[in-house]
């Protein structure tokens, strides 16, 4: 899997709403997540270009390459760090990625001093070797230790850095199904659909009866009490899983409910000052039923996202 490739994944977990909702809680580490999820395809982008820009001639522009790339290995590293950390995800740097930052900083990033094991080093790229593909790099140290030479092919440092970065990408997403799979199994037997059950239709039929029978409308009051403890049952299973507030179909639906709710709620209290007439009740009655069987279906998707397995 190529890193772009596992890039989307990341972003399809982090986009799921509640892990969303989780992150934004947090926003200075969203905006982390966010930015270096972004660079992370941005330097795809960079090492991608970098092929067609090896055939740029003249000492300057091979320099300009370098500088360039090696700094786009050591941004991508770095985002995919930060990624893990703000995921709470544990990730180390094997040590052939740790390699290719050494010779960044070598060579494009503090070249002129270094502390090396308790030494001074100062390091040199030759520029009679340097084209944009390769060059030599002298290190020179504080006391009489020989300097060094060390041959630098970027093509190998590029091949070293996708494979092992996507190994930490990899272990990032691993790590996310986990829990995504720890948190459905945990969940999974406790069905919402269940929340809204067939008598559903026979709570609104008997509001319908009350609003019209004077000798039902004792059990207006009662089964208006009926739909609002199932959709405070669904709430309630909805925060047990941290997943209240975080669909936006739900949230929606919640509104559009909870005025008409409210309203019928004060017809069968109030009665005879209520400003409703028995129409009015059977409209918004009417309406709440829609609405709650289009939470029922929603319900039902959510229960099957937690019985699958992917």
């Amino acid at each position: 899997m190529d890193i772009t490739e596992l890039e989307r994944k990341i972003r399809d977990f982090i986009n799921s709403p509640r892990r969303q909702s989780t992150l934004l809680n947090k926003r200075a580490g969203w905006n982390k997540l966010c930015s270096s999820l972004d660079l992370i395809g941005d330097t795809e982008l960079a090492i991608a270009a970098y092929p067609s820009l090896c055939k740029t001639e003249g000492d300057g522009a091979a320099y300009l390459i370098v500088y360039g790339i090696l700094q786009t290995l050591l941004l991508q590293q770095d985002a995919a760090k930060h990624i893990a950390d703000v995921l709470g995800i544990k990730i180390k740097l094997p040590k052939e990625l740790q390699q290719i930052r050494m010779i960044r900083n070598s060579a494009a990033g503090h070249p002129g001093m270094q502390k090396e094991n308790g030494l001074v080093k100062s390091c040199f790229i030759s520029r009679f070797s340097l084209s944009p593909l390769s060059f030599e790099l002298m290190t020179a140290y504080s006391d009489d230790k020989d300097y060094e030479m060390s041959h630098v092919v970027i093509p190998k440092l590029l091949e070293t850095q996708n494979t092992y970065l996507g190994e930490l990408l990899e272990k990032v997403i691993k790590e996310l199904e986990a829990q995504e799979m720890e948190h459905r199994e945990k969940h999974k037997d406790v069905k919402l659909a269940e929340c809204f059950p067939h008598t559903i239709s026979y709570f609104f039929s008997k509001i319908f009866e009350a609003s019209f029978n004077s000798s039902a409308f004792s059990l207006g009051a009662i089964h208006v009490k009926c739909i609002q403890d199932c959709l405070d049952d669904f709430q309630a299973k909805l925060e047990e899983r941290g997943e209240w507030n975080v669909y936006d179909s739900v949230n929606y639906h919640y509104e559009l409910i909870a005025y008409p709710m409210s309203e019928i709620k004060a017809y069968f209290d109030s009665y005879p000052e209520a400003k409703l007439n028995d129409k009015d009740v059977y409209i918004f009655a009417s309406f709440v039923s829609e609405q709650i069987k289009t939470l029922e279906v929603i319900a039902k998707e959510i229960d099957e996202e937690y019985e699958s397995k992917s």
